[in-house]
């Protein structure tokens, strides 16, 4: 039986068994009754067993996101009726304020001919970077004699072009700390020492990035929304060990970021536990872990929907405003350099929907930062040039007005600027989570 036909048999299984254990735990007096509590966490594992089968799925992964967070809404709705919230007025005009703003998210998008183009456009780039990265061709176990062919991979990574490389580096990461992690050694110095520490300079971050994702993926597998607070205390200093092991100083944060994109993506009934505990941990890695959350928010595939927004998750999901700032700038992070072949894109943003733009200076942040990135790991990186070369229609005066505020007249000299500072002073891996740069560097050079 294919890997694809397994998908289709198992997406039933694991939405009925996420909607069952979601209701299970609106019934009122029994919430925590450990017979119910038992149930839920038996349904949970099962859903999460049968939804590693499509999760690579772009298309089934996305309709699965899309049903379960339905079934989420549906329960909290439940819930919400049952406590009587549902009768406050302000209960009301919210849901009223949510549907209106999705609504016109939905016409905008799709408005105009050329609105219509830059969505088809943007489906694709989103589309194009999932597969980059789920679908990489580097090996996930080591060779017979026990090494990794590490130089090879990496140029065969830079051989696809500009726009996939910093993608398939990320790949590429993943499976090198996957290929040691399957192993019977303590996993130590993959990006220190050895072959890994030899890597060209331009590779640490996306790199960094990827092992980052192995790392959260090993650590965190075996907890559930039940789990004890040991256990989930545990599975994070495994990470946290996992992280100080193997990353070169100064890059620390783009592996630690990887864990907020891989809760959010993969574990989202997680994200709240994991945040809660991370936060007594280690607070620069929340901060990370929320950047991450807020970059998956963007590849989420639910969230290609004209109507549904990965701006909106990022101000509704996180719990206070240094966590809204670092979840708002992932996405401005991920938005921006998905779609930098097009800066019609970026532009149709701010003609639409400047007022997200306008809350806060995450999104400015966002869009440095992810250029910072792309321009470290690709140098010369044809598509950044172009992105700060454009510059909107004069007959648009507003979006020349945004354009300007948040993207600036001449972002290449403050990028590159900015980039130029953090490499010297060791702090290239900021760019993985919120920051005034302006007032970073002037911090550092102080």
């Amino acid at each position: 039986m294919s890997h694809t036909t397994e998908g289709v048999l198992k997406f039933p299984l694991a939405v009925s068994c996420f909607a069952a254990q979601r209701m299970l735990g609106v019934l009122p007096l029994v919430g925590e009754w450990e017979p119910v509590r038992s149930a839920q966490r038996t349904l949970y594992e099962a859903g999460e067993a049968a939804k590693k089968d499509f999760s690579t799925n772009t298309m089934m992964f996305g309709a699965f996101q899309f049903g379960d967070k339905a079934q989420s809404v549906m329960a909290t709705l439940a819930s919400d009726a049952i406590s009587l919230k549902v009768m406050k007025p302000s209960y009301v005009m919210r849901m009223m304020s949510d549907v209106m703003k999705g609504s016109r998210d939905a016409i905008g998008a799709v408005a105009s001919s050329q609105s219509r183009g830059l969505l088809r456009e943007q489906f694709q780039n989103t589309g194009d970077v999932i597969g980059f990265v789920n679908h990489s061709e580097a090996p996930s176990t080591l060779s017979a004699d026990g090494s990794y062919p590490i130089d090879e991979q990496v140029a065969a990574c830079y051989a696809r072009g500009d726009y996939p490389a910093l993608w398939l580096v990320e790949g590429l990461g993943e499976r090198y700390a996957d290929a040691y992690l399957a192993g019977d050694k303590p996993v130590r110095d993959l990006l220190t020492a050895g072959e890994g520490g030899a890597l060209p300079e331009k590779t640490r971050l996306m790199m960094h990035a990827g092992i980052g994702i192995a790392f959260a993926k090993h650590s965190i597998n075996a907890l559930t929304p039940f789990s004890k607070e040991t256990d989930v205390l545990a599975a994070l200093n495994v990470f946290l060990e996992l992280v100080r092991d193997n990353s070169m100083p100064g890059y620390e944060g783009a592996a630690l970021e990887s864990l907020g994109l891989v809760t959010r993506t993969w574990y989202p009934q997680l994200v709240r536990l994991v945040a809660e505990h991370m936060l007594a941990l280690d607070v620069d890695a929340w901060e990370f872990f929320w950047h991450g959350a807020g970059r998956a928010m963007y590849f989420s595939p639910m969230y290609m929907l004209p109507g549904l927004s990965a701006w909106d998750a990022a101000e509704q999901e996180p719990p206070d405003d240094t966590a809204r700032l670092n979840a708002r700038a992932g996405v401005a992070w991920a938005f921006t350099i998905v779609n930098v072949r097009q800066p019609g894109i970026a532009a149709n943003f701010l003609r639409h929907q400047a007022s997200r733009a306008d809350r806060n200076e995450a999104y400015t942040n966002g869009v440095y930062s992810t250029l910072i990135m792309a321009g470290d790991t690709v140098p010369g990186h044809q598509y950044i040039a172009e992105f700060c070369a454009f510059k909107p229609e004069a007959h648009e005066p507003d979006l020349v007005e945004a354009w300007t505020k948040h993207i600036g007249a001449d972002p290449k000299s403050a990028i590159d600027g900015y980039r130029a500072a953090l490499k010297a002073h060791g702090k290239l891996g900021e760019v993985l989570r919120y920051h005034d740069l302006r007032q970073l560097v002037a911090d550092l050079d102080a």
